[in-house]
């Protein structure tokens, strides 16, 4: 009976995790639509998955970047309150598959659909980010990438 109860107790609280995560996304997802709406009114803004990327600079339009391509990218990536995460723009190109698994999510799902060239960013909330603390980011931090697609190697070649 104290193990039921302690499995109910432990099932009860990953739910109400699980529900404060979702309460969080959802306010996330809020104040990203907000922040668009408010500096990038004229831009092209792509929604794509519950994910939005803004065209800072277009691209070659003749390929674009799908799941099962092997892509090759520089990215510099921030919280959404400003800390910096990483930038492959000093270390080189990041080569990766869509749809691997090799991405946080948010990021792959930003990067379908852009051209070889296209520079952009990628902006997302704490539902397609990190698991754990990423270089002092927290999982339940919205992200915003800079992102310069460089090569995409389509998954027949």
């Amino acid at each position: 009976m104290k193990r039921l109860a302690l499995i109910f107790f432990a099932i009860a609280l990953l739910v109400s995790c699980s529900s404060e995560l979702a309460n969080t996304a959802i306010s996330q997802d809020e104040k990203i639509d907000s922040f668009i709406e408010s500096k990038y009114a004229d831009a092209t803004v792509v929604f794509n998955k519950g994910v939005n990327r803004i065209l800072l600079e277009p691209g070659d339009s003749t390929a674009f970047a799908a799941t099962g391509d092997r892509v090759s990218f520089s990215y510099v990536g921030y919280s959404f309150s400003g800390t910096s995460i990483g930038s492959a723009f000093s270390f080189g190109d990041y080569i990766s598959t869509l749809g691997s698994g090799d991405m946080i999510k948010g990021l792959e799902y930003g990067i379908e659909g852009m051209c070889p060239g296209e520079r952009s960013y990628i902006i997302f909330s704490c539902k397609y980010s990190y698991n754990k603390i990423v270089a002092g980011v927290g999982s339940d931090q919205p992200l915003v990438f800079e992102v310069l697609l460089n090569e995409i190697n389509p998954d027949n070649e």
